[in-house]
Formats: structure tokens, sequence, C-alpha cells
């Protein structure tokens, strides 16, 4: 049986690599997107300041908290490939312990990071992004410039009907828990389809009953664009339907998705997108398991210098495999082709269990 304290002493290497690379990937992003805002400094449409505080403080935790698989597989990878140069994993074995001792320490330490990530780091870095989110509003609260779509995901859009007209309303960024609306465009038509206007906006707020327009720019046929102050758009959706829409999962916290769910489904609506999102925070800890795992089968044989090259091939390219499947399984559990748990658990379970039969042919026979 491993000791404790040797036991102690691979789980703190282990724990030393990954956050080691964590803070890489948390680095390189801080540095990216600063420069994304630094660059709309330049274009007048913030300050430096400003852009640093929301890069810094707000953005980045976000943005990072998908790398943490990648860090946990790579550092993993580092870890072991260092046990091997340093001839630990060989005295190991050469003093009883087997592979699956060995790995204990490495498997308990993935599961306390992903149990960490979903429970704590995940509620802190939504809190953040909505922050961020709320500040980016206030900072262009003057502005009468168009709002550019800064995650590539293009314009969310939602029809609506009330007061014997219809629109089409849509919104390159969501604060405020979807219902504050950056980068407006609207069209509205009568009750028989024909064209009435196109209202253009940087900013719009969900109201019972309609949509409050600030700074709008109204283009009506065969007339000139006019500005107003405020422009209503009437709307006969309620929050929880406008949140369906316009509300970014992202910026939801673990914590508060059960009861978006249950709120969901007593409204009538789909909570699909809800418990998907949820069982994927849930998965987290078994998915760092496999990629501990995962990471043990491509490195733990390595044993000459010209084999660093294989695993790290080898490793990119698992890692890069695992987030291709993960794509699929999630886009299909959005879409309602298969239940929201299987699409969230399946590559997590899948991996963990191709990991485990693996390193029982490699070292049981």
């Amino acid at each position: 049986m491993l000791g404790r304290t040797l036991s102690f002493y691979f789980a703190r290497h282990f724990a030393k690599m990954v956050m080691a690379i964590f803070a890489l990937a948390f680095v390189i992003t801080a540095i990216v997107t600063y420069f994304e805002f630094f660059n709309r400094a330049l274009k007048g449409e913030v300050t430096a300041g400003v852009a640093l505080a929301i890069v810094a403080i707000c953005k980045v935790p976000k943005l990072t908290e998908d790398s943490l698989p990648f860090a946990v597989l790579y550092g993993s990878i580092a870890a072991f490939i260092i046990a091997n140069r340093r001839l630990e994993v060989v005295v190991a074995r050469a003093a009883g312990v087997s592979a699956w001792q060995f790995l204990l320490p490495a498997c308990v330490v993935g599961i306390l990071f992903g149990t960490f990530a979903t429970t704590i780091y995940n509620p802190v870095a939504t809190y953040l992004l909505n922050a961020s989110d709320g500040l980016w509003a206030q900072v262009l609260i003057h502005r009468s410039k168009p709002v550019e779509n800064s995650d590539n995901k293009g314009p969310a859009w939602l029809r609506q009907a009330a007061d014997g007209t219809e629109s089409i309303l849509g919104s390159v960024q969501s604060f405020d828990g979807g219902l504050g609306l950056l980068g407006v465009t609207a069209y509205v038509f009568d009750q028989n389809g024909k064209f009435l206007e196109r209202v253009d906006a940087p900013r719009a707020h969900f109201q019972p009953g309609a949509w409050q327009i600030d700074d709008a720019t109204v283009t009506a046929i065969n007339a000139n664009p006019k500005h107003v102050d405020e422009y209503k758009l009437s709307t006969g959706l309620t929050a929880n339907e406008v949140k369906q829409t316009f509300l970014q999962l992202d910026s939801v916290s673990f914590w508060s998705l059960p009861q978006l769910s249950a709120a969901a489904r007593r409204a009538g609506l789909s909570s699909a997108r809800y418990d998907l999102q949820y069982n994927v925070l849930l998965s987290r800890p078994i998915l760092l398991l496999a990629m501990v795992l995962i990471a043990a089968n491509v490195s733990l044989k390595f044993s000459r210098s010209r084999d660093l090259g294989r695993v790290i091939i080898t490793g990119v390219a698992v890692g890069f495999m695992l987030y291709v499947v993960t794509s699929i399984s999630m886009d299909l559990g959005s879409g309602g082709v298969v239940p929201p748990p299987l699409a969230a658990w399946l590559p997590a379970i899948a991996a963990t269990l191709f990991g485990i039969t693996v390193l029982l042919h490699l070292e049981d026979g």
C-alpha cells in the first residue's frame, strides 16, 4: 500500500503541474483578451483603464474555465513524464507499488479539482462575468454607435406580437440575466405582415408588456431616419420566455441552474438547455478523472528522450478528439436528439472507462 507521505508527495507534485498549466492558459487568455479590448480603446469605444478592469477582473476567469480539462490532461502528462525522468516510477514499482496505487493520488486530486471548479470556481467566474456585462453596458450607455459582437456567436433573434403589431428583435449581446440587450435591431410589421419600420439602438431593456429601447434610430418606408430618445416596442412575451432566447448560459451559476430549469418547466417552456448545462458541470469531476487516466496511458510508459515528441503528439490528439466528441454530444443534447443528462455524462463516463480498460490491459494483461 502506498504510504501517506508518498501519496501526499505525488498528489502535491501532480497538483502543482496542473495549476502551472492552468495559470499559463489564464495568463495567455488575459493577454489576448486585453489586447482585444485595447484595440477597442484605440477605436474610441472604451478607455484603456476600463478595458483593463473588464478583462483582468471580470472576463478572464470565465473564458479560461473551459481550459481546465486540457490543463488537467497536459499537467498530468507533464507530471508523469517528470516522475519517469526522476526514476520515481521505477523506484515505486521496484518497491511493489502498482500503477493503480501510483495513480490514486492523481485521480483524487483530479476529482477534487473538478469538484472545486464546479461548486466554487464556476459561481465566482459567472458572478464576475455578470459584473463585466453590467460594466460594459454602463460604458456604452452614452454611445450611439452600433455595438459590435465581441463573442463572434452572431446575434440572437426572437419573434413577438402585441397590440396589433408583430416584430422581430435581435441583439448581439445581453446582460441583466437576458433582460438587458446591447446592439439592438428590431423589424416592426403590422398584423397583416406589412413592414412598418426598422429600429436600431445601442441598448434596450425588457419591461412587462414592452421593450424600452433607448437612443433609437427609427427608419420607416419613404421617410428619413429619425432619432428618438425612448422607443416602446410592444411584446406579449414574459420574462421567462425572453430569458429562453437571450440569457447566456455562461453567465448562470451552477447553483442557479436548477431554479431556472424549474421556472422554465412551470412556465411550460423547454428546460433542456438548463438541464444540459447543469449536468455538464455536474459531470466535470468525472471528466477530469478521465483526463488523468488518459494521461497515464500516453505517458507512464515514457522512458527515453526520443519518446517525448510521441507523448506530446498523442496527448494533443487525444485531447482534441475528446473535445470533438464532447462538442458533438453537447450539440445533440441541446438539439433535443438525446436527453441532456445522457449528452452531458456520456463523454466523461466513456473516456473514464476507456482509460481504465487500456490501463488494465497494459498493467494486468
